[in-house]
């Protein structure tokens, strides 16, 4: 009696496991959406009303489209929750848009930098600094909940959202730097050059992006979820 209970509990341990993992995903991606979002609208909105900064736009422009990558996956989640067949062709999908956002947002990056690059205007370098800072704290809050997902739940929505939560970081670090020599020496070069650096950056992305496409590896599974059922056909053997 008191083995076939354990057989029982250790048998319904894997369900337990995938669901916790399967919430604390969603979790994680919907705030990472939120806070995204909120980062992209606040330095859209100060480069057109305040700072006049290309490079802040770049920023917002990556922020925004991996915004709605996260969305997009929080939507992968929902939908295998109630179509567990769905969740392999529905990541598949997410990932393809996110390219295309990416590319889309690499476009209008590329083409701002080319204007200002003929056209140089006046920059407000501590008020796109001070964006850029903010925008660089919401993006750390996005990586440090990701490396506190344990190790064994990690696929491959993870290791993407990570990579994007990353550059996102890098980017803004970035801005931050160029919009501080804005500020100190007036050389407004430094904003269209950033820009550039920034497009070429979201294009070294897209490239990566394209070859985990092409590669397909599709690893969205948990491997705590199938370690835990290994061990526990073994212990039922």
């Amino acid at each position: 009696m008191r083995d076939h209970s354990h057989h029982s509990l250790k048998n319904h341990s894997p369900p337990q496991a995938a669901k916790t993992a399967h919430v604390r995903e969603l979790r994680l991606y919907l705030i990472a959406f939120t806070l995204s979002l909120f980062a992209g609208a606040i330095e859209i909105a100060v480069r057109y009303l305040l700072s006049n900064s290309v490079s802040l736009f770049g920023d917002a422009a990556h922020g925004i489209a991996d915004g709605s990558t996260y969305g997009l996956l929080a939507l992968v989640l929902i939908v295998s929750k109630h179509y567990s067949d769905m969740e392999l062709p529905w990541t598949k999908a997410a990932v393809f848009v996110s390219f295309l956002l990416l590319f889309f947002g690499d476009y209008l990056v590329f083409s701002e930098a080319i204007e200002r690059f003929f056209d140089p205007q006046e920059v407000l370098g501590w008020w796109t600094c001070l964006t850029a800072g903010i925008s660089l704290v919401l993006n750390g809050i996005v990586v440090l909940m990701m490396y506190k997902i344990p190790k064994h739940e990690h696929n491959i929505r993870h290791d993407s959202m990570l990579f994007h939560a990353l550059s996102d970081a890098w980017v803004s670090a970035g801005v931050i730097a160029s919009a501080a020599i804005i500020a100190i020496t007036n050389w407004y070069a430094a904003d269209w050059i950033m820009a550039f650096i920034i497009a070429f950056y979201l294009l070294f992305l897209l490239c990566v992006l394209a070859i985990r496409i092409v590669r397909g590896d599709w690893k969205i599974g948990h491997d705590h979820d199938h370690s835990e059922h290994e061990h526990s056909h073994e212990d039922h053997h």
